[in-house]
């Protein structure tokens, strides 16, 4: 059974932003970026429990390349809330 992933509006932020910068600086990067968020959404889709805990309750984490995905699971949906590179620090609260 697959569940929904929903990507929250600073996750969806974050990642047109990390787009465009790899694809300024190399295009090849950016593809790269796009499709390793791809793997990390279906992996989510059919198994929302495999990323360690995270830092915020009911939260959990899973690492995609060099980005960190910061999730929680909500009425059988996986909403990512966030996203980081591994060089930043963690995410903060959910908003939505």
């Amino acid at each position: 059974m697959t569940h929904p992933v929903r990507f929250l509006a600073r996750a969806r932020a974050w990642i047109r932003r990390e787009t465009e910068y790899l694809a300024e600086r190399r295009p090849e990067a950016a593809a790269n970026f796009l499709d390793a968020i791809e793997r990390a959404r279906q992996q989510l889709s059919e198994h929302p429990v495999s990323g360690p805990p995270g830092i915020i309750p009911d939260t959990r984490r899973l690492v995609a390349g060099p980005y960190i995905l910061s999730y929680r699971v909500r009425r059988r949906t996986v909403e990512i809330f966030a996203i980081r590179h591994s060089r930043q620090r963690d995410a903060r609260e959910p908003r939505e």
